[in-house]
């Protein structure tokens, strides 16, 4: 699933992820998603808490996939 691979691309660690599968998606479509960081605090640790909500389209613009997730953001730059 597309938002999970961002999250793990950016060293995100998901506690909770609620989606809801709106349409089909085929081979071949394109997908957009767009997320929203609703909550971002820092923690001990190197650790940010985060929230944030997503909705994901296809190339026609239709909508197939929304949801939100929260976990923390690791900082491994520190």
């Amino acid at each position: 699933m597309l938002p999970s691979k961002i999250g793990g691309d950016h060293d995100v660690l998901a506690r909770t992820m609620n989606c809801e599968f709106l349409r089909t998606v085929f081979t071949g479509d394109t997908i957009i998603c767009r997320v929203t960081i609703d909550q971002y605090e820092k923690q001990e640790r190197n650790r940010t808490a985060s929230t944030a909500s997503f909705r994901c389209h296809n190339q026609k613009k239709k909508e197939v996939l929304t949801g939100e997730f929260a976990g923390v953001i690791l900082d491994r730059d520190t």
